[in-house]
């Protein structure tokens, strides 16, 4: 795995009592990886403090976002912009320490023949910290609703911490479009188009060291109707007579 070349993408906002810390981490447990910061402008400095500390490591690269904000249209970015730079693989995890790197290299060697590895919380040796009885339900709600609408039978369908293989990140990136955490799904959703090897890799979930969640009612409300739409839009629908450029 050493061989290839691997990069991770960490979108950003708001994260600057987290973010150097994880990047050291990272380079703890993959020394070789390249990290793509991909920050929406934050104004608690987030970028500054990734530039500052890594001004000299070609490995990290900082990319500030000035237009619309959105956890969705900065993971695309950063998956365009790794692939662009040759990557074989690419992740994406996210920065406050709720995914903790010790786990990329069990990501990175589940990939085997696989396309896609999925970091999860409810597979033997996975689990997470104690949460809030609203994110408990909106997990185990996601679950069942995205099993049901959409026939996702991941047993941990609203994990952002995976890892990739170029050639089946490539087809589906011309089809996310969401500028939020809906793009979680929508990958997902996609890699089940494309019939993607998918592989499920156990991880422990912790709280988040730093900062406040984005989570908001506004968006679980959305989420349900949005659900439905992709089902609507793409259901029937093959990946190799639609994909596009990137």
């Amino acid at each position: 795995m050493n061989e290839t070349k691997a990069a991770i993408v960490i979108p950003t906002y708001n994260e600057a009592a987290t973010i150097v810390p994880l990047i050291h981490e990272i380079f703890r447990y993959f020394p070789g990886i390249h990290i793509w910061v991909i920050d929406d402008n934050s104004p608690d400095g987030t970028a500054q403090k990734v530039i500052d500390s890594f001004r000299n490591c070609p490995l990290v690269t900082v990319v500030v976002r000035k237009g619309k904000r959105g956890r969705g249209l900065a993971g695309r970015e950063g998956f365009l912009r790794a692939i662009q730079a040759g990557s074989d693989i690419v992740g994406e995890m996210d920065a406050d320490f709720s995914h903790h790197p010790h786990f990329i290299p069990f990501l990175l060697a589940a990939l085997g023949d696989s396309d896609v590895a999925i970091g999860s919380r409810y597979i033997a040796g996975g689990g997470e910290e104690k949460r809030g009885v609203l994110r408990s339900w909106v997990t185990g709600g996601a679950r069942f609703y995205l099993r049901l609408f959409l026939g996702i039978t991941l047993t941990d369908p609203t994990s952002g911490f995976r890892f990739f293989r170029r050639e089946v990140l490539q087809k589906i990136l011309p089809f996310l479009h969401a500028s939020d955490p809906f793009i979680v799904t929508e990958v997902n959703f996609h890699l089940k188009r494309l019939r993607a090897r998918m592989v499920e890799v156990p991880i422990y979930f912790y709280e988040r060291q730093a900062g406040r969640s984005k989570l908001k009612l506004s968006i679980l409300g959305r989420y349900l109707w949005r659900v439905l739409w992709l089902r609507m839009k793409w259901t029937g629908k093959k990946i190799k007579e639609t994909t596009g450029n990137i």
